[in-house]
């Protein structure tokens, strides 16, 4: 074999000798690196829940799971409550992290509290009451005339208890007693009408005890301002100083 053919040889060994040396070098001393993130997961607030609020959830399971955090205020139409929401994320090593958090505040109620629609209504005011005589009476010896007090205002209100009711002439007032009889709270819808039975006793016009009224004065229940009515019942018998006289005013009912 001539020289030129061997050296063609030994450079033909070397280089294939070079090339396996590389690739040994690089499959023992090649480094390797690689690292897995865990990835938090945020909650959205629960469907139907609109409000704002922090929560805190724990996540539990395999390596690589995220934690879940994020509460949901509840606003409701008829009560008040907290939602807890859940929060999920995934982990590049195909694991699933989850958690579960609790609401970080309390929903209010359109329907808490106090609203003008279901409050108690107020009194009736003397300028808001219409008085007029639902019944006069009529025959002899006592007579059972009959008032009514009509809800004017535009909004609904009570009375309770007895008016004041004064017999009046150009000569003398006459404060008329009540009766025994137990009083009912009566709730006035605007337009509605409550009444009260004033009981009087008749008499001749030339008795000694006849008293003949013009006017009868009416304070409704708790108020302080007057009404006036012309008296239709002619004369009456005169008991300012009885005990128990035939002239007199029950409560104020329906």
């Amino acid at each position: 074999m001539s020289n030129r053919h061997r050296n063609l040889s030994r450079t033909a060994a070397a280089l294939t000798g070079a090339a396996a040396l590389a690739a040994l070098l690089t499959a023992c001393g090649g480094g390797a690196s690689g690292s897995v993130a865990s990835e938090g997961g945020t909650a959205a607030p629960a469907a139907g829940d609109a409000a704002s609020g922090t929560g805190t959830g724990t996540a539990s399971g395999t390596p690589g799971r995220a934690a879940g955090s994020g509460g949901s205020t509840g606003t409701g139409a008829n009560g008040t409550g907290t939602n807890g929401s859940t929060g999920s994320g995934a982990t590049p090593d195909g694991n699933t992290g989850s958690g579960s958090g609790t609401g970080g505040s309390t929903g209010s109620s359109a329907a808490g509290g106090s609203s003008a629609a279901g409050g108690t209504a107020g009194a009736c005011q003397a300028s808001g009451l219409g008085y007029s005589w639902a019944d006069t009476g009529s025959g002899s010896g006592q007579r059972h005339a009959v008032v009514a007090l009509t809800n004017k205002s535009g909004r609904t209100c009570t009375l309770y208890g007895f008016p004041g009711v004064d017999l009046v002439n150009s000569g003398r007032q006459w404060s008329l007693r009540r009766t025994d009889a137990t009083p009912q709270l009566v709730t006035l819808a605007s337009g509605a009408a409550a009444h009260f039975t004033l009981t009087y006793l008749t008499s001749d016009a030339d008795d000694s005890t006849a008293f003949t009224p013009t006017t009868v004065v009416i304070t409704a229940p708790n108020q302080r301002t007057s009404y006036d009515l012309p008296w239709r019942g002619g004369a009456v018998v005169l008991q300012d100083g009885a005990t128990h006289p035939g002239t007199y005013v029950g409560p104020v009912g329906r």
